[in-house]
């Protein structure tokens, strides 16, 4: 199938031209180095060599740096932004958010939808919580970065009730335990009062965040301790209803967020009474029932990288399973503020190897995102940890984690005629350990390689070019993809253009995602500009 697109050239006036600085090339409007004696190129044409950018951060989506923030009251301060623009760091004063590409915002559901029909995204929602969330949300979209969402629906290890009142009002049934001197209550998650009323906010939450523009993934249930899928209780005190709550919740997420990635945690516990076993029929059950979410769509994260008690062979064998198959999200487990002298149970003398031990791990599983977890105090915590103590792995990551793609050769007719078909080579390399997920079904393949001519006055597109054939999520690190297409180019007036790459979202067929190529090949819109052509 091909796909066509024509635009009518417009002339824009007071338009600042875009000239790109290119060592030894031959055509001051390349974008890359002329090799005009390749032997292999196609006859009539050029092969454009280009520069991989290898150290910027691009805010591609699902990957990257994850900022963590809690919209529960005193767990947020006013100042959260200032300070984080503002951060201590072993290079000096930076600014988190330009390390990161997302703002992951954590509550419990209480938080969220304090009263039935009443969220903390509408305006007329005037909890502290809502002001958080609102100080937030404005926050991560002036700074560029996508939001991410976790859910906790048990009260356990809280001085406050996870789950809204009238969940408990409506009837449902649940349990009480006590945190310090905090009775909680949770509701059963097998009780069908409890799914009917968490189903309803679920929707109500994806007819806004559904959305890829503004939400970079949904993580997690929320059901169990900490939101995580562990040590669950049921009605039946045992964990008979495991299986029929899994397949409940995972249909009904995969049925509501049907454009953004949806994350389970591939915990060896997962939905299970306990949060810890070494079984092999509960390992088995739990590599299971990752199995069946994995194929209703979820993607996955664990939240104990660097743990060796919690992160070992298990959970190395399921990163190795579903790497390139779908996204894995890293979060370290040890915590600074909380768990000290801890770390020497694993062999860590200091939190600096703490978190080379989660960067290591993370590399292993091939992660795509690793994390920034908050502390209310920014001269301690996780934050502040990976960058005073270990600022290069940070550094590190935005280069070689994630996906960085670009085509390092790109063969284009010098000239063409309209209506006659023309012929164009590209080789593209992913620079990152982890991979493109076009392949998961919230993008269904909707990242494409576009080819396009630019007016050479505005550096905007006349002419695109879609070509469906090649699959992002197969371009993996060490494997470089070779494609040879061949198209029509009809619409077009006669004269000079830009022959120009692009990565589109097919949905609207403007760029989707970032070439890693030097900014002085790129035009403000980021089609990577390859070389002069004459249409006749």
């Amino acid at each position: 199938m091909k796909k066509f697109l024509f635009f009518s050239p417009k002339i824009v006036k007071n338009v600042v031209l875009f000239f790109l600085v290119c060592v030894a090339c031959s055509c001051s409007n390349n974008g890359g180095e002329d090799n005009p004696t390749n032997p292999n190129d196609i006859k009539g044409n050029v092969t454009v060599s280009l520069t991989p950018e290898k150290s910027k951060r691009q805010l591609n989506p699902m990957q990257g740096w994850v900022i963590y923030a809690s919209i529960r009251g005193g767990d947020l301060s006013s100042d959260f932004w200032q300070k984080y623009d503002n951060f201590d760091s072993s290079d000096g004063k930076i600014k988190v958010s330009d390390y990161a590409t997302t703002l992951y915002i954590r509550g419990s559901w209480a938080d969220f939808n304090p009263r039935r029909g009443v969220y903390v995204w509408q305006a007329n929602c005037d909890t502290e919580a809502a002001k958080n969330f609102r100080l937030l949300a404005k926050g991560a979209k002036e700074r560029g970065l996508r939001l991410a969402f976790t859910f906790v629906v048990d009260s356990r290890d809280k001085h406050w009730n996870c789950t809204p009142d009238y969940v408990k009002e409506d009837g449902a049934k649940g349990y009480r335990t006590v945190t310090g001197s905090f009775t909680g209550w949770s509701p059963y998650p097998d009780d069908p009062v409890f799914q009917k009323d968490y189903a309803s906010f679920l929707t109500d939450f994806a007819k806004v965040f559904n959305d890829p523009k503004t939400t970079q993934f949904i993580s997690g249930f929320g059901l169990g301790k900490w939101g995580e899928g562990h040590t669950l209780i049921y009605s039946t005190g045992d964990a008979t209803p495991r299986q029929k709550t899994f397949d409940w919740i995972t249909s009904l997420m995969s049925r509501l967020f049907t454009k953004v990635p949806i994350v389970v945690n591939y915990h060896r516990c997962l939905l299970s009474t306990t949060d810890y076993t070494t079984s092999e029929s509960d390992l088995d059950f739990a590599g299971a029932l990752v199995s069946q979410a994995v194929n209703k769509g979820f993607s996955l994260r664990h939240d104990a990288f660097g743990m060796k008690h919690y992160y070992s062979d298990w959970e190395r064998g399921i990163a190795q399973i579903y790497h390139f198959k779908v996204p894995i999200i890293m979060e370290g487990g040890w915590v600074e503020g909380s768990h000290g002298d801890a770390i020497k149970s694993d062999g860590y003398h200091n939190f600096a190897e703490v978190r080379q031990g989660e960067f290591s791990e993370g590399k292993v599983a091939h992660v795509n995102m690793m994390d920034l977890r908050y502390s209310s105090n920014v001269n301690t915590g996780e934050t502040h940890s990976w960058f005073n103590s270990a600022f290069n792995l940070v550094k590190e990551f935005i280069s070689d984690g994630g996906y960085r793609l670009y085509p390092d050769q790109v063969s284009v007719p010098r000239s063409i005629t309209t209506g006659t078909k023309v012929a164009i080579r590209s080789r593209w390399i992913n620079l990152g350990w982890g991979y493109c997920p076009t392949n998961i079904p919230q993008w269904n393949q909707k990242y494409k390689v576009c080819f396009a001519l630019l007016d050479k006055s505005t550096n905007r597109p006349v002419f695109k070019y879609i070509d469906v054939a090649p699959c992002l999520n197969e371009w993996v690190k060490g494997n470089p993809k070779e494609y040879n297409t061949s198209f029509t180019v009809n619409g077009v007036k006669a004269g000079d253009y830009t022959w120009a790459v692009g990565l589109v979202d097919t949905t609207d067929d403007n760029i989707g995602i970032d070439i890693s190529v030097l900014d002085s090949y790129k035009t403000p819109e980021g089609w990577v500009k390859l070389h002069d052509v004459s249409v006749r």
